[in-house]
């Protein structure tokens, strides 16, 4: 398992901060990702899930991000894009297996670089 210092040098280029109080999983809507009818569709299609399931393990593994089963695991996160004046430029909601849309990503980019400027 990566340290805190490893994880951070690893995936990101900045300050890695903790939040146990969970006020960013407030601020996403604390949704769950296992959902009644998500479930029930799995139920149905259960080959579906299972490739679906495959296909994620293996962008992970194809990026090199490594898993393990501490934590939530359960609850969607998102990626929030916070000003030096605490006011929230961009909010992303997970939608967990299927990574961030590439016009997504512009528009995280795009308020990322409004900060540095």
């Amino acid at each position: 398992m990566l340290g805190v210092e490893e994880f951070r040098t690893g995936y990101f280029c900045g300050p890695l901060y903790q939040d146990p109080e969970r006020e960013f999983y407030k601020i996403l809507g604390s949704k769950p990702i296992f959902t009644f009818g998500g479930i029930g569709k799995a139920l149905l299609n259960p080959l579906k899930l299972r490739r679906e399931l495959k296909e994620m393990g293996e962008r992970q593994k194809a990026k090199n991000v490594e898993g393990n089963m501490q934590g939530d695991g359960l609850t969607k996160g998102g990626i929030l894009v916070i000003s030096p004046q605490d006011e929230i430029l961009h909010t992303f909601y997970e939608e967990p297996g299927n990574g961030v849309p590439k016009e997504e990503a512009a528009k995280i980019i795009a308020a990322v670089r409004s900060i540095r400027k």
